[in-house]
């Protein structure tokens, strides 16, 4: 799927010059280099072209791409100022230098491996690939026309390829500026949110201070209503023990007085027996009087 996005990205309208023949007539070398920079151009645009689907995302992938994006950029100028300094050695008035370059261009392949070693890399391996190009130059510089031609072939592509620079650059610059803009945005959006979330702790704070005063308010109303419950509790049972002593000596008094109660109603029974016995007696007086 990833490959088939990436052929249609290629296919795009302004890339329609990757694949422009400037030229009928090309030699070996200059193929391979033009292939090599179609190849290293279309990387650096599909890594330009790439999209995500949020700002945060496209400015983390901006800042990831930029390392790869400046080497290609290092890459490209080392590639055009060797091209330029080729150029300048096979022009008709540099035809003095190309008089002796074998002595020279056989120390530098003597060398070339060397250079390998001792981590020149790149640089001592253009210089050595330069010299390769001298020879070549050497062997045609008897016909005129054909040097032209080629003078005329270097040119036009060193031409090209520095128009295709500046147009790369320009994109690069747009895209750095439009993902300028949209982590600024982002920043500014950011920056916002956090403005309001502290709004928003703030008077969330206040509100919870008003509530803590009005709980307390409120604890406070409801400690004094059960001290004042606690105080009648009190007195109900104080009173309650004056009525409990008072009915203990009520039942005392109720006793000691059925206590009297039976003592009289037995003296009354007594006096009843000796009244009988009286009215008895009287009887059997008055019958003894008859």
């Amino acid at each position: 799927m990833t490959e088939i996005t990436m052929k249609n990205q290629l296919s795009q309208p302004h890339w329609w010059w990757l694949d422009e023949n400037t030229t009928v007539r090309r030699s070996t070398w200059l193929q391979s280099t033009v292939t090599e920079l179609n190849e290293k151009t279309k990387t650096m645009l599909k890594l330009i072209e790439e999209d995500a689907d949020s700002f945060a995302q496209r400015a983390e992938m901006f800042y990831k791409k930029r390392p790869e994006l400046v080497s290609m950029v290092e890459d490209f100028y080392r590639r055009h100022r060797l091209l330029a300094e080729r150029y300048d050695q096979v022009r008709p008035e540099s035809g003095i230098r190309l008089l002796n370059p074998p002595a020279s261009c056989k120390h530098s392949q003597s060398e070339k491996l060397t250079s390998f070693d001792d981590d020149r890399g790149y640089d001592s391996y253009s210089y050595s690939e330069s010299c390769d190009v001298e020879e070549s130059v050497e062997s045609e510089i008897d016909d005129p026309e054909h040097e032209e031609e080629e003078h005329e072939e270097v040119r036009s592509v060193a031409a090209n390829d520095v128009m295709k620079l500046r147009k790369e650059i320009e994109i690069l610059g747009e895209k750095k500026k439009g993902h300028k803009d949209q982590i600024k945005q982002i920043q500014k959006d950011d920056m916002l949110d956090v403005m309001k979330l502290r709004e928003e702790i703030e008077r969330s704070e206040k509100e919870n201070e008003a509530h803590k005063d009005e709980l307390k308010q409120e604890i406070s109303i409801s400690n004094e209503v059960v001290m004042k419950l606690r105080e009648e509790i009190e007195q109900f049972q104080q009173k309650d023990t004056i009525r409990d002593h008072q009915v203990m000596k009520l039942r005392e008094e109720i006793q000691r007085l059925n206590k009297e109660n039976e003592a009289l109603k037995d003296e009354l029974k007594q006096k009843d027996t000796v009244s009988n016995e009286v009215m008895k007696l009287r009887e059997k007086i008055e019958r003894l009087e008859k």
